[in-house]
């Protein structure tokens, strides 16, 4: 019965063949960033060893696989490489990788947040450090990574390379003027990030400015969530709040500190004061003393209110400038560079 109700005849499955996908030359792409790269011996005790390849933005997951994603997070726009092996030491390598964003913030975004674990502060501007196995500079839109060893002296000749390819480069202004927002005193030099992912490990924190201070030996970490608006910057703070409510506790607010703010402690949270004034959510963590936690706060609610005074000032000027047939800026000043 069965086999007539299969017309007697066996089914046959056919896989399905995938053609495999062309390969990607890589070669054929172009980018401002081609300009910045060494040719040839051009780099002091470098060679490069082969034509230098742009991958486009829209490509990076393949060419990067899962580091690709965190470059993707900060809308880059290509990557440029150039693989280069010492003149001097037969074993050296480096490979020079620049990419290249829409804004300088994003850009200092992608560098910043690979300010991790030990590193050295370098003197190539805009802002530079040297790791293990790698030196990274940030400057305006582009963000410079050289990755190497196998040289006799360390990562010197590598930051020798950096610093090359540094000086091809156009000036830029320093990092976005929202880090004046926070205390000056007891800020760790160099410890200002921006992160377009998360603030404190919260997804609802993310695209903040960040800044890590040193208040009597202990450390504290500060951030400020530029919204969309005031309704958007309450939903951030309340989802901030509700946080601890479900973890920890909430303790007494700070009076008159912004237009609405909490503070509370978790076991593993740790201690946060935050707030929020006009569409701007700031917020301190510590393990130590509330009041580290309060003083900052209570500074950078002083810092912003000048600013956002000083912004309005700014708009009756350019309203003013407008209507004398004039053009103004229209970049928020919070967001302008230094």
């Amino acid at each position: 019965m069965l086999a007539a109700a299969c017309d007697g005849r066996k089914r046959v499955t056919r896989a399905t063949v995938i053609p495999p996908q062309p390969e990607v030359n890589y070669t054929t792409f172009d980018s401002p960033s081609l300009q910045f790269l060494p040719r040839q011996q051009e780099a002091p005790g470098w060679q490069l060893e082969e034509d230098p390849i742009v991958v486009p933005g829209n490509r990076l997951i393949n060419y990067l696989d899962r580091d690709g994603v965190h470059f993707e997070r900060y809308e880059a726009i290509d990557l440029t490489v150039g693989k280069y092996r010492a003149t001097q030491s037969p074993a050296g390598f480096a490979s020079v990788e620049i990419f290249r964003f829409p804004d300088f913030v994003k850009a200092f975004g992608a560098y910043s947040t690979r300010k991790v674990g030990q590193m050295q502060f370098l003197d190539i501007p805009n802002e530079s450090f040297m790791a293990r196995h790698s030196v990274h500079l940030w400057r305006g839109p582009f963000y410079v990574r050289i990755v190497g060893g196998g040289t006799p002296d360390g990562n010197e000749s590598m930051k020798r390379l950096l610093a090359f390819v540094a000086e091809r480069m156009p000036a830029a202004p320093a990092k976005p003027a929202v880090f004046n927002f926070f205390p000056v005193a007891n800020r760790i030099p160099n410890s200002e990030r921006y992160s377009a992912e998360d603030g404190f490990g919260q997804a609802f924190l993310a695209s903040s400015f960040q800044a890590t201070f040193n208040v009597e030996g202990v450390p504290v970490d500060g951030l400020i969530v530029p919204s969309a608006n005031k309704a958007a910057a309450a939903r951030i703070l309340d989802a901030y709040r509700a946080l601890y409510v479900r973890n920890g506790k909430l303790l007494d607010p700070i009076a008159n500190l912004g237009e609405d703010n909490f503070t509370a402690e978790d076991k593993y949270l740790g201690r946060s004061v935050a707030f929020r004034i006009d569409r701007f959510v700031i917020a301190f963590n510590g393990y130590k003393e509330r009041q580290h936690l309060v003083d900052l706060a209570i500074v950078t609610d002083q810092r912003i209110l000048a600013g956002i005074r000083k912004q309005l000032v700014t708009a009756d000027e350019a309203a003013e400038a407008r209507s004398n047939g004039n053009q103004d800026d229209s970049t928020p000043a919070w967001l302008r560079r230094r």
